[in-house]
């Protein structure tokens, strides 16, 4: 299972997905909950999806498939929505995975094919590896392993030539599992020397997935692999190997999740079963059970009470082995009716997530809305601003003329009357490109145009407000607007436009008001005069 789904290009070393590569879940949990939080008052929407997808990622690495699927098609949603498709693909891959971890194979099967699908229309290779992934173990569970090798084969390949020591090792421990997929097939066809060769070369990938995982300090995908290969060594007889892979286990670093805890602790009792040491594999089993039933996973317990009975039944004592096969069964049957219940679940969730999303849509509009005008505000326009930096581009600065006159002398309801008006007279000639700054000042944004046409719109926009009759308002209102404007095309960066253009706005005021301003207006060298017709 891979670890690691995040983009190679992280905003800090200390990040969220920073502590999954290391293997430190819990903390990196805690973090994306505290980022999502932020972000959801914040209304940003690619931060929600960011730490969502963290957040699923981080369920599914612990064994909580439930509240990690409501995260990943949440997070695959908001991808979607900010278009940003190898994110969204990535996010599908996370909900396959979780998917599976619940036991719905087919739904899981149905996810990572739209993920596989999603990457190939791109050019990122790690993608590509990621979704392919799942769709290897979508292969496996559904009992086709052989068509499973190649292609986690080829997310093997694409790490190893990116580097990415990491995934490998995430990729190595699916290569081992589909290998294991292929020795249960053969071990049903009673074909034992076929078994024998498959369950070897899957020791081999997880070995090599161990090796990796160490290299890298992954503390998760290290305890993943050595309880998975301790478990490999148990049943092919190398009870040894078993032994000091499981030694090994217990020496790494931090605190494991309880999942891997569990796997742990029932892998240790099969192996004391095996070497005759019921007593103790008896301790570890119900050590195992405790914390299954602690956590709720049917699947771990499931496993637990099959290690118990078999320790009870080495150790003579029939009735309590007999006790737990009958648990054994009651447990398959809870767990085939879970089944059921989760694909009821799934639809919830994903017709909630789309409530939601649709919520997350509106609340997003309004932070990013005037609420007196309607029209874009500051985080807006600063926003479009950046995204628009580095192309040809016109800023405008404009200020009512006189307005706190307007309001001492018609009152503050005039005046927001005003501003609403004035929005309205900039969005009949702009469109969605004008925005409120704050208070009586506005701004355009004007993409693509150049000297001459950013002075005929400023102009245009000028003239339109003083011819506007705003009697209707109040007897006796006039309004004005003041311009300056600024262009890439002058010279001036564009995280300086702003600036310039409000330079330009004050200098439209000092010349007597009801006009625009461009460079020579200015006698700013280097630029060009944007006519300012009075």
């Amino acid at each position: 299972m891979p670890s690691d789904p995040a983009p190679r290009k992280r905003k800090s070393p200390e990040g969220g997905w920073h502590l999954i590569r290391h293997g430190q879940i819990e903390r990196a949990f805690r973090l994306a909950k505290r980022d999502f939080a932020a972000a959801r008052d914040a209304a940003d929407t690619q931060a929600m999806a960011a730490s969502l997808a963290q957040i699923a990622w981080c369920c599914a690495l612990s064994g909580q498939p439930e509240q990690g699927l409501d995260c990943a098609i949440g997070a695959k949603l908001l991808w979607r929505r900010l278009g940003n498709r190898a994110e969204e693909a990535r996010a599908a891959a996370v909900e396959a995975f979780l998917l599976f971890d619940l036991g719905l194979s087919d739904e899981g099967f149905e996810a990572a094919d739209d993920a596989v699908a999603m990457a190939e229309s791109l050019s990122d290779a790690s993608v590509l590896a990621f979704a392919s992934c799942m769709r290897a173990i979508a292969l496996s569970l559904c009992r086709q392993p052989e068509l499973a090798l190649p292609v986690i084969r080829q997310s093997v390949r694409i790490a190893e030539q990116e580097g990415d020591r990491v995934m490998l090792s995430f990729y190595l421990l699916n290569f081992g599992f589909c290998l294991i997929k292929r020795a249960d097939g053969a071990a049903a066809e009673g074909d034992l020397a076929d078994e024998e060769k498959w369950l070897g070369q899957a020791i081999e990938a997880t070995e090599d997935a161990i090796a990796a995982a160490a290299e890298v300090g992954n503390s998760w995908c290290l305890r993943a692999g050595l309880g998975n290969v301790a478990e490999l060594y148990a049943r092919g007889g190398d009870l040894l190997r078993a032994q000091e892979r499981l030694a090994t286990w217990g020496e790494v670093k931090g605190r494991p999740v309880q999942s891997l805890k569990i796997h742990y602790l029932y892998t240790y009792a099969d192996v004391m079963t095996r070497l005759g040491r019921a007593d103790e594999a008896a301790k570890a089993s119900r050590s195992a059970l405790k914390l299954a039933e602690k956590t709720g996973q049917t699947d771990h317990e499931l496993n637990a009470v099959e290690k118990l009975a078999q320790a009870y039944e080495a150790m003579g004592d029939f009735g309590r082995a007999l006790t737990m096969q009958k648990r054994f069964h009651s447990l398959y049957v809870k767990q085939s009716g879970e089944t059921t219940q989760r694909r009821a679940r799934v639809v919830e969730i994903r017709l909630e997530t789309e409530r939601l999303r649709a919520r997350a849509d509106e609340l997003a509009s309004q932070a990013m809305r005037d609420g007196l005008t309607g029209i874009a505000n500051r985080r807006a326009f600063d926003a479009e601003l950046a995204r628009l930096t580095g192309q040809p581009l016109a800023v405008a600065m404009l200020d009512l003329d006189h307005f706190k006159a307007i309001n001492d002398r018609f009152s503050h309801m005039v005046g927001d009357e005003v501003l609403r008006r004035l929005a309205q007279i900039l969005t009949a000639h702009v469109g969605a490109k004008a925005a409120r700054l704050g208070g009586e000042e506005f701004a355009l944004l004007l993409p693509g145009v150049g000297e001459r046409e950013a002075g005929d719109i400023c102009e245009t926009v000028r003239a339109a407000v003083a011819r506007e009759d705003w009697a209707d308002i109040a007897g006796g209102l006039a309004v004005t607007v003041s311009m300056g404007v600024a262009l890439t095309e002058e010279g001036v960066p564009g995280d300086e436009l702003l600036a310039v253009a409000d330079r330009r706005l004050y200098a439209a005021k000092a010349l007597g008001r009801n006009r625009v301003v461009g460079g020579d207006d200015m006698r700013e060298p280097g630029f060009s005069r944007v006519p300012a017709r009075r």
